[in-house]
């Protein structure tokens, strides 16, 4: 844990603000994907494995949601009847088609783009790597 870190006592999640809000349970990704298409199944198990590959990553699901964490947010999913809605945090804006939103918070931008195909994947994974560099600082 680094300095600026804090730890919930009692799930011992690290955050990097003190006293942050939370649920100390991180839920079961499996449950999200339960009772779902084969493709949405693959897309996100496409997406999970790859984010994991970034480094240390912790994955919290409740309901039909997924968020990805490393010192901050990353990437949420929202699974949905028949895509994977992503939504990928990083300090910049990109302008691509695959996108249906993009949000400028002021201190990041969040590109929102509803994945439906290992292929559609493909477009959004150098994007994924950089939203986790930038949420490592």
């Amino acid at each position: 844990m680094t300095p600026s870190q804090w730890q919930c006592p009692q799930c011992s999640r690290e955050f990097s603000r003190k006293n942050q809000r939370h649920a100390c349970d991180a839920g079961n990704s499996a449950d999200v994907i339960r009772d779902r298409p084969q493709s949405v199944v693959e897309v996100y198990q496409a997406i999970a494995d790859f984010v994991n590959k970034l480094g240390k990553v912790e994955t919290i699901a409740k309901d039909r949601y997924v968020l990805f964490r490393s010192v901050r947010i990353f990437a949420d999913l929202s699974i949905m009847k028949d895509v994977v809605r992503v939504a990928i945090h990083i300090g910049r804006r990109i302008d691509n088609p695959i996108f249906i939103k993009v949000v400028d918070d002021g201190r990041q931008f969040t590109h929102v783009a509803k994945i439906g195909s290992l292929h559609e994947l493909k477009e959004i994974e150098t994007l994924l790597s950089e939203a986790y560099e930038f949420s490592l600082f």
